[in-house]
């Protein structure tokens, strides 16, 4: 019974530690203010994994940290960026979330 018990909490554990987040910098024209950004973080928050959004403004990058299980599509994004008023332009992806 305790090798079960011991068996279990490792296959926990180990599926836990195994699950990381990424981060995708996604270029969008027209983000100039806080606003804007509120605007399309409300929208990719729903995507479920999404974990936090930030940007850079000055650069017109959204920080998007997601599990990385989450697959963005460009058409996707761009019909989402459309849709909010802006251009999605493209995205990079980094291994690991810096603070958003």
């Amino acid at each position: 019974m305790m090798k079960y018990l011991l068996a279990i909490i490792t296959m926990v554990l180990v599926s836990n530690t195994n699950a990381k987040d990424v981060q995708y910098d996604m270029r969008v024209d027209g983000i100039t203010c806080p606003f804007c950004v509120a605007t399309s973080a409300k929208a990719l928050k729903k995507i479920d994994g999404v974990k936090s959004v930030g940007s850079d403004l000055e650069k017109g990058i959204i920080k998007v940290c997601a599990d990385e299980k989450v697959i963005f599509k460009d058409e996707e994004l761009k019909k989402m960026f459309i849709d909010k008023g802006f251009t999605f332009k493209g995205m990079s992806k980094k291994e690991q979330c810096e603070s958003v």
